[in-house]
């Protein structure tokens, strides 16, 4: 296509191609974030877990839904603080005296 473009006395020609056909593309990497907990590569979700608490398996290099009782066993086993903290059984002591009379008669 040509354009011819006069400007006073001068005289000018103008020429435009033909517009050129570029391709645009975009090339990405789609991440889907995770939306539940058990989509987390490490998280091991087994069974029905309600009322259960997540624990750290160092074995597994995993966190794994587990019983809360295994937790209270696991507390008692661990090696750095070992046993059920202090303020804790004295609470149970408390509230299981309130709740179980053990009447030994009189002496």
């Amino acid at each position: 296509m040509t354009y011819k473009v006069t400007v006073s006395n001068n005289s000018y020609q103008v020429k435009i191609d033909s517009p050129k056909n570029y391709k645009i593309g975009q090339s990405y990497i789609l991440e889907i974030m995770p939306v539940n907990l058990n989509e987390l590569s490490d998280v091991e979700i087994i069974g029905t877990p309600d009322k259960y608490v997540l624990m750290y398996d160092a074995a597994a290099s995993k966190w794994k839904n587990v019983n809360p009782d295994d937790v209270l066993i696991a507390s008692v086993n661990e090696t750095v603080s070992p046993g059920i903290p202090d303020p804790f059984v004295d609470e149970l002591d408390i509230d299981l005296d309130n709740r179980i009379d053990l009447d030994a008669g009189t002496f």
